[in-house]
């Protein structure tokens, strides 16, 4: 290269790429502490790690949802009629199946296709959810603690990104929600005095906590939101994973709550993680908002998992094999909940969340010590691995989180672990 030539360079990036997202966020690192590369890099053999960092469920996904791949895939009409562009907002087959769902196994009454829009997954259309409710500049309510992606996911909806928090853990004595009436009043006061308060968002069963607010939380917030003119978000992620008796938010439906949008996804109750499919339940008016977003992200959703799930749903619904399966599923995860409870009662002597449902529980670490700090001498002196509770919101701030969803084959695993840490700490 001549001397007086420029040597080429990247021009910069955006100032949400370069700024706003910088550094690692609680997501990439817990999806990080797991890699194997990581766990080698701290002289650990990956296999002898016992993990309960990652979100995610390892029950397997029903066979009849393999075989309905299966025979879309060997069909040479059908593989090539999965090719094709469905309709923006998914296709008719699909969304009228997702009606059936919701009517058979959680007896929402009233809801049709027009009520529902297919996109990627719930964590894409979150994102979609917030541009088509919320402008840039008003401010999304969390209670506290939340789920880590959900800030990341404000600070690229929204160009000037707010949020506030609405504390549900006490993290003094480690109670959920131990006052209704003060977070409602608090709710209120904050609806009063910010017109930009725009939309709620609670998670049920949530994420860390595994915890589900009360029916008379849910409904009088929802009301409350509802008199001010704002937004219900309920991110149903975990809607399958419930334990006990099944809460009456899971029955409501966009007819009789206009102001509340509920998101979905296959990934959790159907194992399907990787196989990206959610959709969004909610008013005809949110769902054409919706449809002009989702025009200009994804043009339409993944067609072969469209169809897949609408001939799965059609196939198990009417002869509740797939009720079957949700209710085995559900037991499962309360069973390994249970042994983790135990083991940690045993072991530990922390105090824990029940959890509700879902595949969570998390405790504050002794001392108050950096999150951070503690997962990694735990990591790295006994093979085990927890989450820290920076990033999911401040009650997190000196806590960790247990998953007990990828160990619910393996509970001599979970027993195993625990004991590691009470070694650890002890």
């Amino acid at each position: 290269m001549a001397a007086h030539q420029k040597k080429p360079h990247t021009p910069p990036l955006s100032t949400l790429a370069q700024t706003t997202l910088h550094g690692l966020s609680p997501i990439q690192t817990i999806m990080k502490m797991a890699e194997d590369d990581h766990l080698k890099a701290l002289g650990l053999t990956p296999s002898e790690v016992i993990s309960f960092g990652g979100g995610w469920c390892d029950h397997e996904a029903p066979e009849d949802l393999r075989t309905t791949y299966r025979q879309i895939i060997t069909d040479p009409f059908l593989f090539h009629q999965s090719g094709r562009y469905s309709a923006i907002k998914g296709s008719l087959a699909c969304r009228e199946q997702l009606s059936a769902l919701e009517h058979t196994v959680y007896h929402v009454t009233a809801i049709g296709p027009g009520n529902i829009l297919i996109g990627q997954s719930s964590t894409q259309l979150f994102h979609d959810t917030l541009r088509a409710l919320c402008d840039p500049g008003d401010t999304v309510l969390f209670l506290d603690p939340a789920y880590a992606n959900y800030f990341n996911a404000v600070r690229c909806a929204l160009s000037k990104r707010k949020w506030t928090f609405l504390p549900a853990l006490n993290p003094q004595t480690w109670d959920y929600l131990p006052c209704i009436d003060d977070t409602l009043a608090h709710l209120d006061q904050i609806l009063r005095q910010d017109p930009h308060a725009k939309a709620m968002v609670i998670t049920a069963p949530d994420n860390p906590t595994s915890q589900i607010p009360p029916a008379s939380f849910l409904s009088r917030a929802a009301d409350l939101l509802a008199d001010h003119g704002r937004y219900l978000i309920l991110d149903f992620a975990y809607k399958a994973l419930w334990f006990g008796d099944m809460p009456p938010c899971f029955t409501w439906s966009p007819q009789d709550h206009p102001n509340v949008v509920s998101l979905h996804s296959n990934s959790k109750w159907l194992s399907s993680l990787g196989r990206r499919f959610g959709w969004v339940e909610a008013d005809t008016t949110v769902i054409d908002g919706l449809e002009k977003i989702n025009e200009s992200m994804l043009l339409s959703p993944d067609t072969l998992h469209s169809m897949a799930t609408a001939r799965f749903l059609q196939e198990t619904l009417a002869d509740h094999r797939l009720s079957t399966f949700i209710e085995t599923t559900r037991k499962l995860y309360e069973k390994t909940a249970d042994i983790l409870l135990k083991a940690m009662d045993r072991h530990l002597g922390w105090p824990r969340l029940t959890p509700a449902g879902g595949l969570y529980t998390c405790s504050p670490i002794p001392g108050g010590e950096e999150p951070f700090a503690f997962v990694d001498r735990l990591l790295r002196e006994k093979g085990v691995l927890v989450i820290p509770g920076t990033g999911f919101g401040p009650s997190m701030a000196h806590a960790v989180r247990f998953s007990y969803g990828p160990l619910c084959r393996t509970p001599e695993k979970i027993k195993e672990g625990v004991e590691r840490m009470g070694e650890f700490i002890h």
